[in-house]
């Protein structure tokens, strides 16, 4: 987090703004985060300057105390089953002028936090809350930010990834991950198993899963009416049954069975609500500790990878999502159901106590001895999937390649190969899961036989009742069910297994830093100067060896060199994406491996081909700013010459873009991206081969547009066309080569 500096704003002037160090402050007590409050004085400093609606200013400064504020918007029927002791909802009140936080979420209430005391809570309806917002209803959307514990500064390391997953997933302990393919990463994970892993995802919903437990439990003994019921009616019989007391009793004993059943049908419909919502919170807490992350990745973490191909293991978050599901209300219900049975046959007769014994030791040695390696194949089994998956990817991506000659049979014979490595990773998986199947079906039919002839035996002797014995098949028979039941339990359970092992791919992969220092904000372009500058990818093999150089304030630079020279990787550096092998740079006179990233991308812009997001042209300009107005976009286009190719289009401005720019031609979207740069104002401009190849008409329209003397940054750019050089103000040549006209590199200016 960044290390900040004191300004001149006195604390009332803290107080009296949307956001306040004691917001802060309560935030901290609240998730248990160490509080510094001269850190959060100056980061409400800090925020204000930014010029951002409250939810914004909070994002920015509860970040600089270790504390994560993902912004969502959701109706707020939705958004308060997000709230949770250790992960909060706060959501900024117009009408009120403060912040509401939202520490629990029950079945007729919230509790809440107002003000600023943080141990403070009260209890509030969904509808006065809605009330007090200004809502209209409970199901209107609402902005809101849900709050995540970061960990604190000496904690940080190397491993800033797991030091963040453990707030939500966990990630200790040693080991290496591999990817979808089998191909280790190019660096060393720290990482959980898949058990471990489930149950740290699970450990957020402790309060909704206990309540799940409990309604299992009532549901189980409820169940036992039945049974009882029946046992009741029988032993009655059993003695005559024609008297008129004995119908009365019939009659109260149906209408309290009727009675228990509702109870319990009410309280199955209760836990289905409750699960659904776990689901939900599952999802959105994995979506928003995502979208955090992936931005964040080092460069390094996905060298070896294909970054695209690997997000898709965050679909199992849907199997996790069902699995858990699945689980926690077939399976826990099944498990307690049955074990309450047991020990109702348990209290009819010793001997049926010492049966109930021995059928639950069988039956943790059948799932114990006939499920080994069932996890390990239904990983495997998973990861055939994705080999497939992504091969069709490839294949999506290169049509004309795999349209040509072989392009059918290749696309034909690799698919259905590994359809049918995904058949035998199936089929060894599903032999594992049949073992256990096969050994729960067979105790099934030895319990309920075994049960039958006890239950006889004891009936003839005299020691239960005719009433206890059928109570006692009837409660057989429902385990015998569950038994049945229990493959598709635990299909379910090693589903989850799978699923989080790949999540865990994800979700561990190394993050960057995030501390560092925040320079107070300059006008103006940046200066960059780099002292003995090596770097290489091979440390035998540098790009380029000792490079120094320094580059002024406004500066227009270009970098030079022939291809694999390391010029792209040179504005890595400049971009804090890569570390150099030996020297240091530094921007603005602070060492780049001091500075707080997200600070210092404030300032830094790179630009690189086709990286244009599927959104429309405003939001590629945009990015997520809302302080930009559609004016700096239309001067912007332009500037670039753009405006009135989009305007001739149906769509306009609003002209929906694929992912690398589609439909817009290569030229058009060098426009657009250079665009982008004039509306985010970035005070050093990085630009890594936008301008070669332009034809004539298009080069003087956009180096006019972004070398411009008169606008206020430092640009710059890698090149090898001579007449880019002949607009910089110096040359950085990385080594000799031959520019696009045939001049040499070497008689250029330095």
């Amino acid at each position: 987090m960044p290390a900040l500096s004191p300004s001149g704003n006195s604390p009332a002037d803290i107080t009296t703004r949307p956001l306040s160090v004691n917001t802060l402050a309560q935030l901290s007590a609240i998730t248990g985060t160490d509080y510094d409050h001269e850190r959060a004085k100056i980061a409400v400093q800090n925020a204000a300057r930014e010029d951002l609606e409250p939810l914004g200013q909070l994002v920015s400064a509860a970040a600089e105390v270790y504390i994560h504020v993902s912004p969502v918007r959701l109706p707020l029927t939705e958004l308060v089953w997000q709230a949770h002791n250790d992960t909060p909802v706060i959501i900024w009140c117009e009408k009120d002028g403060g912040w509401i936080v939202i520490t629990y979420a029950g079945w007729f209430s919230l509790r809440v936090a107002e003000g600023d005391h943080p141990t403070a809570r009260r209890s509030i309806t969904r509808k006065e809350l809605a009330a007090k917002l200004g809502l209209s209803g409970i199901k209107e959307i609402v902005e809101a930010g849900i709050v995540h514990p970061e960990r604190t500064a000496h904690d940080m390391s190397v491993h800033a990834a797991q030091a963040r997953h453990e707030q939500m997933y966990g990630s200790n302990g040693a080991g290496q991950h591999r990817n979808g393919h089998g191909n280790g990463h190019a660096h060393a994970h720290l990482h959980l198993s898949p058990v471990t892993r489930f149950f740290r995802l699970l450990k957020a919903e402790r309060q909704e899963i206990v309540t799940l437990l409990i309604f299992s439990i009532f549901s189980g003994i409820l169940y036992l009416a039945a049974p009882l019921a029946v046992d009741a009616v029988v032993s009655n019989l059993a003695f005559g049954g024609q008297s008129q007391p004995y119908f009365q009793a019939l009659v109260i004993v149906g209408v309290a069975l009727m009675a228990a059943l509702s109870l319990q049908a009410l309280i199955t419909g209760l836990q289905y609500y409750i699960s659904d919502i776990i689901q939900r919170r599952i999802f959105v807490r994995a979506a928003a500790d995502l979208a955090y992350r992936l931005p964040r990745v080092r460069a390094e973490s996905l060298e070896g990878v294909h970054a695209p191909e690997l997000v898709n293991r965050f679909l199992d978050v849907v199997t996790a999502q069902k699995s858990t599901a699945l689980l926690l209300l077939d399976g826990v219900n099944l498990t307690l159901g049955s074990l309450i049975g047991m020990v109702l046959l348990a209290l009819y007769h010793p001997v049926l106590l010492m049966f109930v014994a021995i059928l639950l030791l069988l039956i943790v040695l059948v799932l114990w001895l006939c499920g080994r390696g069932a996890v390990e194949t239904s990983i495997a089994e998973s990861r055939t999937k994705y080999d497939l998956v992504n091969w069709f990817e490839e294949i999506a991506a290169y049509p004309f390649l795999f349209k040509g000659p072989g392009g059918y049979q290749l696309a034909y014979e690799r698919s259905n190969h590994l359809a049918s490595e995904y058949v035998m990773r199936r089929s060894a998986h599903f032999r594992v899961v049949m073992r256990q199947i096969i050994g729960l079906l067979i105790l099934s039919v030895l319990a309920g036989a075994t049960l039958l002839v006890l239950g006889g035996w004891l009936v003839v002797s005299q020691q239960i009742t005719l009433g206890q014995l059928v109570a006692s098949e009837l409660i057989m028979s429902a385990i015998v069910a569950s038994l049945a039941k229990m493959g598709k339990k635990l299909e379910a359970w090693y589903d989850a297994m799978a699923a989080m092992d790949k999540l865990g791919h994800i979700f561990d992969l190394e993050i960057e830093r995030e501390t560092g220092e925040q320079p107070v904000k300059k006008e103006g372009g940046a200066s960059v100067v780099a002292d003995s500058l090596t770097f290489g990818y091979n440390e035998h093999s540098p790009l380029f060896h000792l490079r120094t150089f320094t580059i002024q304030p406004g500066a227009r630079a270009a970098i030079v060199g022939p291809h694999g020279a390391g010029a792209s990787s040179l504005l890595d550096i400049l971009f804090s994406l890569r570390t150099p092998t030996s020297g240091h740079v530094c921007i603005d006179g602070l060492d780049l491996r001091s500075w707080y990233l997200e600070a210092l991308r404030d300032h830094v812009q790179l630009l690189r081909r086709d990286e244009i997001v599927d959104a429309t042209v405003v939001e590629n300009l945009r990015l997520g700013r809302a302080d930009i107005g559609m004016d700096e976009i239309r001067e912007a286009l332009v500037r670039v010459g753009l405006l009135d190719r989009l305007l001739a289009r149906p769509e306009g401005l609003n002209l929906r873009l694929k992912i690398g720019g589609a439909p817009l031609s290569g030229n058009e979207r060098t426009r657009l991206l250079l665009a982008r740069s004039l509306v985010q104002r970035p005070r050093l401009l990085l630009v890594d081969e936008l301008f070669d190849s332009l034809d004539p008409e298009s080069f003087k329209t956009l180096s006019a547009a972004i070398l411009d003397k008169s606008l206020p940054w430092t640009v710059v750019l890698t090149t090898r066309d001579h007449d880019v050089t002949q607009l910089c103000d110096q040359v950085i040549q990385l080594a000799p080569c031959n520019l696009t006209d045939g001049t040499a590199s070497t008689q250029l200016k330095g």
